[in-house]
């Protein structure tokens, strides 16, 4: 569904005719503390003649108006004219794709109107912020918004904006997969802009319920929609681009490639000067897959990198939450996707190095774009001055008391617009991302230490692709498509969860299918970093076979396997400082978790409310074990001690290790991710720890190592990678973490063990190699120790993947 996403671009056209396109309405002296004067009339006059523009497609020009009647209001005290001026004037920056800038605006409009008591007008802001949420792809918090704002238009507002707000509405329900809603709300703002004679509106309500079909893959049903849509638009001169576009795209899914090619260019030809709001860099992506389609591979490749440039430009003016951050990286994957295919088949033609170095830094600038981000926002690069406000925590806060109630009662009710709060204040944060290397693949290399390869991955449909790199040089591998390796990948975490006979040889031939062709000074390095595509996050790579004679050889046996988010996110990590850690061990384990702990208050203890987990008795046997192996100064928080204010003040100390053996618990939201379960807090509260907090943290760690089942599991993004709480703690400050894949016995207690010892026993943190050889103990014990199904849940991904002093 990700390719409809884009149609949110013309969502903003039904607010504007709500605020742009409309004539605003004699402000009521009730409700307003406006008084009708010749200014007032001179500044209406203003509005209209903006609205006037916008229609006809002028931005630049009608934002010029909107922003001297925004500045003239606020001279003159008209708070609610004001308001409109300035909301206008952000439907034009949305329309001249300045998204940052057209947020700002609406927030601070819809602050306005709300001050004149214009409430029909503060729904409208409303609606158009859920625009640029649904255009960035974050579809629940833009369902939110509209929600938000309907029971606030009444009388006539709402008589006149609600077939727009039902159509933007369905339009979100669709891409939630909700299609039987998306159905009905089509249905009936359809109905409602033919019979107001509103007739953009009404082919917008055609187009997209046929690109919503279209994403679904309904190629018939949704021939129809896009017709018609495209029938109205013709018959009365409305902007055609939208339709061209959609229009080709059926064509290409149909198999019409003549067809969808000639529509494609008239589509390109239009948003040179574009009328509707659909992106640029869209149209582009789809007429470079048409010409791949077409066999014209260096006409593709051309289109391709047009789109990627555009797309690179409408990244940074995104909104600066990280949920919309992450929404831009999987609606830009596959742009980046086809590019990288495209250009690593003519690669494979003409063998140029140039080919090679351009489709690997397509592939890396768009992985953990938004981690990069909140990585740079971190202690070492902001002032005191510059934490987040109370208003942040506090919304935070009722997200996390949304996550409990919805584990406990199994809905997301109160979930989403909790969310939707919080991405609103994160996107008024304002926080940037430096531009990658010039030269990528060159930077990559020349911070490789002899003894380490670089393995990064894009998986395909048809094609996947493997770049090597190594101090020395960079080769490209084809392998086979997703499909493929998600079937083999399948069936080695199965085999080796439930230790089947036949888990040695499915591990060898996952090995050859990955690293088979790869040449010996790559795939012999001693250390490994990888970048990783799904469904590759979930097997450890680590337990792959690399020979079966006489016995298992695993990859683990040769090789130190350390994760990472990406490489540019790797290359901003080594050049920041050494984090300057103490000796400290913290450990975190058996939390007062449900009303008949006797550890627990009793004015508590008879309050049946709350997740009521089981206790984990073994959790803190585990921690004083672990502790013991440190052999340097602790701290064990335990029982009412394993709370957030407790953690944070001890992670305050810059720990070397924090080790948190609890329950992990995943969301009921619709994109699952794992919470952390702390102790009931002296109130009676469940406290959960939620990757959006955690991330926003400022803190100074070593490894994080997360004891419990799944632990680094999470939602795998396209372009971010795996989100959840392996993300959240790097982006936090860790230096590394150490999670599990699977559910793991409950005597981990050697393993631990030896991970420690190996740890502290040095004077550099090195988790990798810690890890490794903590494994390979297993592996030499024997026993039921030795198998993967034991020592190869544990993983570790690393920010530098190098040693960190201490």
């Amino acid at each position: 569904m990700k390719a409809a996403r884009v149609l949110a671009f013309c969502l903003l056209v039904f607010s504007l005719l709500g605020g742009v396109g409309k004539a605003p309405p004699m402000i009521n002296p009730v409700h307003s503390p406006d008084v009708a004067s010749a200014e007032d009339g001179e500044l209406r006059n203003m509005i209209h003649e903006g609205g006037a523009l916008f229609r006809k497609g002028s931005y630049r020009e009608a934002s010029q108006i909107f922003e001297s009647a925004f500045v003239k209001a606020q001279q003159s005290s008209l708070t609610g004219l004001a308001g409109r001026a300035l909301g206008n004037l952000g439907g034009c920056q949305y329309a001249l794709h300045r998204y940052q800038e057209a947020l700002h605006s609406f927030i601070e409009a819809r602050r306005l109107s709300e001050s004149a008591k214009d409430t029909a007008t503060v729904a409208v802001w409303d609606a158009d912020i859920a625009s640029i949420y649904s255009a960035m792809g974050e579809f629940d918090a833009a369902a939110e918004w509209i929600e938000h704002s309907i029971p606030g238009m009444a009388g006539q507002e709402r008589t006149k904006d609600l077939p727009k707000l039902q159509i933007q509405l369905a339009y979100l329900r669709g891409n939630q997969g909700r299609m039987s809603e998306a159905a009905d709300l089509f249905r009936r703002g359809i109905q409602g802009a033919d019979r107001a004679g509103d007739l953009e509106l009404y082919a917008i309500g055609w187009n997209q319920l046929g690109e919503i079909l279209l994403s679904r893959g309904d190629l018939a049903a949704a021939e129809n929609p896009l017709l018609e849509g495209y029938r109205t638009r013709k018959l009365h001169h409305l902007p055609l681009d939208t339709s061209y576009r959609s229009l080709g795209r059926l064509k290409l899914a149909q198999g019409d490639i003549s067809a969808a090619s000639a529509l494609l260019d008239r589509a390109v030809e239009l948003a040179a000067h574009p009328r509707g709001l659909t992106p640029t860099w869209d149209t582009y992506h789809w007429r470079g897959l048409v010409r791949l389609a077409q066999g014209r591979q260096l006409d593709a490749l051309q289109d391709l990198r047009i789109a990627l440039r555009l797309g690179r430009a409408w990244r940074w003016s995104a909104p600066d939450d990280d949920t919309t951050r992450v929404g831009t990286e999987g609606m830009l994957d596959e742009v980046h996707s086809a590019f990288v295919d495209a250009g690593n088949q003519l690669y494979l033609k003409t063998h140029d190095p140039a080919l090679a170095r351009e489709t690997f830094t397509a592939n890396e600038e768009n992985r953990a774009a938004s981690l990069r981000v909140l990585s740079e926002s971190g202690p070492k690069q902001k002032s005191e001055a510059q934490v987040l406000p109370s208003t942040y925590w506090e919304a935070l806060g009722r997200l996390q008391r949304a996550e409990v109630a919805a584990l406990r009662n199994g809905k997301e009710e109160g979930l989403g617009a909790a969310r939707a709060e919080l991405i609103r204040l994160e996107a008024s944060l304002g926080n940037t991302l430096r531009p990658l290397p010039e030269d990528l693949p060159d930077a990559a290399r020349r911070q490789l230490p002899p003894d380490t390869t670089l393995f990064s991955f894009h998986l395909g449909t048809q094609s996947s692709w493997l770049w090597a790199l190594n101090h020395a040089g960079m080769d490209v591998y084809r392998l086979p498509g997703r499909p493929e390796i998600a079937s083999q990948v399948s069936e080695v975490t199965a085999a080796m969860r439930e230790k089947q006979t036949d888990s040695a040889a499915l591990a060898a031939h996952l090995y050859q299918t990955l690293f088979g062709q790869v040449a010996p000074q790559y795939r012999n390095a001693s250390r490994w970093l990888l970048a990783l595509d799904q469904p590759l996050f979930d097997v450890p790579i680590a337990t792959l076979a690399e020979a079966l004679d006489p016995h298992p050889v695993y990859v683990v046996e040769r090789h130190i396997v350390e994760l990472i988010p990406g490489v540019a996110y790797w290359l901003d990590s080594r050049e920041r400082p050494d984090p300057q850690l103490s000796n400290l061990f913290v450990g975190v384990g058996d939390p007062i978790y449900n009303r008949a702990d006797a550890r627990l208050t009793p004015a508590l203890a008879g309050n049946a409310e709350g997740l009521s987990l089981p206790r984990l008795v073994g959790s803190g046997v585990e921690v004083e074990s672990c502790a013991r192996a440190w052999h340097g100064p602790t701290a064990l928080l335990r029982g009412d001690d394993a709370s957030r204010q407790k953690l944070l003040e001890q992670l305050k100390r810059r720990p070397a290790v924090l080790h948190v053996a609890a329950h992990y618990l995943e969301s009921a939201a619709r994109a699952r991710y794992g919470l952390i379960a702390l102790s009931v807090s002296p109130k009676g509260d469940d406290e959960v720890l939620t990757p959006f907090e955690i991330s926003r943290w400022h803190i100074h760690a070593g490894v994080v190592v997360l004891s419990g089942c799944h632990s680094a599991s999470g939602a795998a993004v396209p372009g971010e990678g795996l989100l959840g709480l392996t993300r959240a703690w790097l982006a936090a400050g860790a230096q590394a973490v150490i999670g599990t894949l699977w559910d793991t016995l409950d005597d981990n207690g050697p393993l631990f063990a030896a991970l420690y010892n190996n740890l502290h026993g040095e004077q550099w943190l090195d988790a990798g190699r810690a890890l490794r050889d903590a494994q390979l103990e297993m592996i030499r014990r024997g026993g039921r120790l030795n198998h993967p199904a034991y020592w190869g849940a544990y993983i570790a991904v690393a920010n530098q993947g190098k040693a960190i002093p201490r």
